[in-house]
């Protein structure tokens, strides 16, 4: 049974393209997933910050440390060393600290103290902005020469911000990157499955599918892979089937040249060694016996000649009709059967002449074989659009339908408890097909239990036909 596959055509993306989108993509999703975070973990930062004591207890904590450090270590209030060695590791918080209302002490790094007329003043260095700090704090502590005044700027907001900005950078970095691992795991899962899949096919199992997932080089390739298994199992189902039918048909032929074989050789001894034996009987029954086991030799070596390819066809004009009467001529000798042949007109063919001739013989015989009491085997030559279709008809048992489609295998049997005709071969039928098929025509089967069956092929008529031919007969 054929099958009609038609070819879909695919363009598959590059997968450095499908990484590339993908890449892109992440990126995309994560900085938005970034400006979500940040959005709103910074308005509940700034939230907390301000809207609880937040501030109060990390200032007064401060200067709890710094009352603490200025007792044990006895520093006044104008001692900047000792005071800058505690603001160390203390960032975006800025103390002042005043004596009657004199600054004596800035931490701002960018601010140069010096004294004119007694006066503290401080200079700030060119090109220095003086940072700005949202939480201002007032507090008095007792230095080692008395009481001073410690302003505390401090920008603990920036600074939380900071360390969530941070955070989510890494978290949308993280994902990004897992995002990438779980793709490229995907794809690194799916060529090991691919070569496992392979592997497989490589040790004989050609009934494991390729899995075809996605659509990329990948997905492309195991297409292409898929349908070679599929390629090689439908080659491998084939040579089994061949195998098996070339192993059926030795067996046939085997059995059906030994019994003309065996007959030749009785009947020879027979007349050898019994005087009266050499009958002219006789004698015709060993000539009969060796035609047929001739027809047996040559009918199987021309159809191996033609599934092999090895006989040529050699195509000549010929009258189809003109042949056809000459075929049948073969035939008056069988005086019990009827071959009545009906056509209007002459017919030429561009066609292989012997060959053809072999379709209709071969035919012929099936019909004689299956044919019913009358033996009656009517011919038919019909004209239609282009095509002549020539048909052998019986008046036999007919042909269930379920197994039409099995009769032009070699050694097919509608019947396996029927009895070949004397002559045949149980390839007729097989040899037509074959040679139908050289030439690229149709043919088929038609049946009807208890009425016979009907065979016939069609072929191209030629276009000019030589005029001055006998008219229609029948």
């Amino acid at each position: 049974m054929s099958r009609n596959k038609v070819k879909r055509e695919k363009t598959h993306k590059s997968i450095l393209a499908q990484f590339f989108i993908l890449l892109v993509g992440l990126g995309l999703l994560c900085g938005a997933l970034f400006l979500v975070l940040h959005t709103t973990v910074g308005s509940a930062l700034e939230s907390y910050v301000y809207s609880s004591d937040f501030l109060s207890n990390v200032t007064e904590k401060r200067v709890s440390d710094l009352q603490e450090y200025v007792t044990e270590n006895q520093v006044s209030a104008t001692d900047s060393q000792a005071l800058s060695q505690w603001m160390r590791g203390k960032p975006l918080t800025l103390m002042e600290v005043y004596r009657s209302n004199v600054l004596v002490y800035s931490s701002y790094a960018s601010y140069s103290l010096a004294v004119e007329g007694g006066d503290f003043t401080w200079t700030a260095t060119e090109g220095e902005e003086t940072p700005t700090y949202d939480w201002i704090s007032y507090y008095t502590v007792d230095f080692a020469d008395g009481e001073g005044e410690v302003v505390l700027y401090s920008n603990e907001l920036y600074r939380y911000s900071t360390y969530a900005t941070m955070a989510e950078i890494i978290l949308c970095a993280a994902l990004f990157l897992l995002g990438f691992l779980i793709a490229f795991q995907r794809t690194v899962s799916y060529m090991r499955q691919i070569s496992l899949e392979i592997q497989a096919m490589e040790g004989g199992d050609l009934n494991r599918p390729i899995t075809v997932r996605g659509d990329n080089d990948l997905t492309a390739l195991a297409e292409s892979l898929d349908a070679m298994r599929l390629a090689f199992r439908a080659q491998q189902e084939r040579e089994a089937s061949t195998y098996a039918a070339n192993q059926a048909l030795i067996s046939q032929m085997s059995h059906d040249l030994r019994t003309p074989l065996t007959m030749i050789k009785g009947y020879s001894e027979v007349m050898r060694d019994l005087p009266g034996e050499n009958t002219p009987e006789n004698v015709q029954i060993i000539i009969d016996e060796a035609e047929r086991l001739t027809n047996l030799v040559n009918d199987l070596l021309d159809l191996s000649k033609l599934e092999a390819g090895v006989l040529p066809l050699e195509k000549t004009r010929f009258n189809l009709t003109e042949s056809i009467r000459g075929i049948l001529h073969r035939y008056d000798k069988l005086a019990d059967y009827h071959f009545p042949f009906l056509y209007r007109e002459e017919v030429w063919v561009d066609a292989d002449e012997l060959k053809i001739s072999q379709v209709v013989y071969n035919l012929v015989n099936n019909a004689i074989t299956y044919s019913g009491k009358d033996k009656t085997i009517t011919l038919r030559q019909e004209l239609c659009q282009g095509k002549v279709r020539v048909s052998v008809t019986d008046t036999g048992e007919g042909i269930p339908p379920e197994k039409l489609k099995d009769i032009w295998e070699r050694y097919y049997k509608v019947d396996k408890e029927h009895k070949r005709a004397q002559m045949g071969s149980g390839l007729g039928l097989s040899i037509v097909k074959n040679i139908l098929d050289m030439h690229g025509g149709t043919y088929g089967v038609t049946s009807t239990l208890g009425q016979g069956s009907t065979f016939w092929f069609e072929l191209p008529v030629a276009r000019q036909t030589p005029e001055g031919l006998p008219g229609p007969q029948g």
